[in-house]
């Protein structure tokens, strides 16, 4: 593999490398990406200090070290993913942030990637994006009774806006497609604005944004009616403007579906009264809330039964309801890198906006008082459907109280 022409015309703005370098650096990149989809890691961290380098794989959620690249080769693998991404190789000083594909053996994977420049020089997180760990059954997410038949009853709506919250990489955009899976139709006319899309839906026709085209959320929303849609996914509500023309679509007859980044369901609601949404127009075009995180689910090979200590169930003790329950952990074996966890399952709160709701919202209410009326109308917290899914046998109660707030 030669040097691109990106790197050999450069006038003296980027370092030299050589086609060696160059050479040797593609190989170490690919042997990463393959050990990530192996791994089944959701993203890629190569950071750099005064005398090495760092490579972590986010694995379940969380980040393990793994044996690194040498330093020297360090500017070679950040211009090779550079030129792999469509980055402007010489620019050091400011955040870039692109797109590329890698063919593996059996498939291809999406990488999206991100520089960030630091005193030692620039980071690098990928995620990675396999298509073939898209899962598209809510029962496979994690959404169960009540939770799940209260779910599908909003989604049954005719028109409105119903967002789905949570942390960044705690699987807003899986929901969501899932979604879109459950109600798409030969008769319905389904558009996506999103960023990237990282997987293909039949019949549903599907847009990448391009910041550097000037073609935003924002601007695509303001065009999308002109296509006559019966639904709109908008991948993420970043703005006012934003969110006031998902608003505005929603109240013109059509479904629509984004992300938005709170803790908490009632937390959107708050939000975007924050942004300036008038009360009325939430009220009147929010349908729903799905808040939505993940945790690690235990590996059925080593899977076994032990007590907690006292101070955890003394924190959650109130929420056992009476109930008798057998704990689970994973032991650690082979088949789980001795880490007790094989793959991740999702904890849900859902806010179901009825008439009792919309007029709280037209109050302008407190975060407080949202939480408490939608606790009324049968919202379950996520820390209560984490105690359920300990109850199950699924997770372990340390790992839901490492994801949940105190109630």
């Amino acid at each position: 593999m030669g040097l691109p022409d990106s790197l050999r015309k450069t006038g003296g703005r980027v370092e030299e490398i050589s086609e060696q370098a160059y050479t040797t650096a593609s190989i170490e990149i690919d042997k990463m990406i393959e050990q990530a989809v192996d791994l089944k890691a959701t993203d890629i961290h190569l950071e750099v200090d005064e005398e090495k380098i760092c490579l972590r794989y986010r694995i379940n959620g969380l980040l393990y070290d793994f044996p690194s690249p040498p330093k020297e080769l360090y500017s070679a693998i950040l211009a090779r993913i550079k030129v792999l991404s469509d980055l402007d190789i010489a620019q050091k000083r400011l955040p870039q942030s692109g797109y590329f594909q890698q063919k593996l053996k059996d498939r291809r994977v999406d990488l999206r990637v991100s520089t960030f420049p630091s005193i030692f020089g620039e980071t690098i997180a990928m995620r990675v994006i396999d298509k073939r760990n898209i899962i598209l059954g809510f029962e496979k997410l994690g959404l169960t009774e009540p939770n799940l038949s209260r779910y599908l009853k909003i989604l049954s709506e005719p028109y409105g806006i119903i967002l789905v919250t949570g942390p960044t990489g705690g699987g807003k955009t899986t929901t969501l497609y899932a979604s879109l899976s459950h109600i798409r139709s030969a008769r319905k006319r389904i558009i996506t604005l999103e960023d990237p899309v990282e997987y293909h839906l039949p019949n549903v026709s599907q847009s990448q944004v391009n910041l550097k085209a000037g073609f935003t959320f924002s601007v695509g929303l303001r065009s999308i009616l002109r296509q006559d849609p019966n639904v709109i996914m908008v991948g993420e509500i970043r703005d006012a403007e934003t969110a006031s023309i998902a608003i505005q679509v929603a109240q013109t007859g059509q479904l629509v579906f984004s992300t938005l980044h709170t803790n908490t369901a009632p937390g959107a609601v708050t939000r975007l009264l924050d942004m300036g949404i008038e009360s009325f127009l939430v009220a009147s075009s929010l349908v729903g809330v799905l808040s939505q995180t993940l945790v690690r689910t235990i590996c059925p090979a080593c899977k076994e039964e032990y007590q907690p200590a006292e101070e955890e169930t003394k924190e959650i003790e109130n929420l056992f309801k009476g109930d008798k329950i057998t704990f689970f952990r994973g032991k650690g074996c082979s088949k789980c890198n001795q880490t007790g966890f094989q793959s991740r399952t999702g904890l849900f709160e859902l806010v179901v906006v009825d008439h009792k709701m919309r007029q709280l919202i037209l109050e302008k209410p407190t975060l407080e008082e949202l939480r408490k009326s939608a606790i009324e109308s049968g919202m379950i917290t996520l820390r209560e459907d984490g105690i359920e899914k300990v109850k199950r046998g699924v997770t372990t109660l340390p790992e839901v109280l490492r994801v949940t707030k105190k109630e």
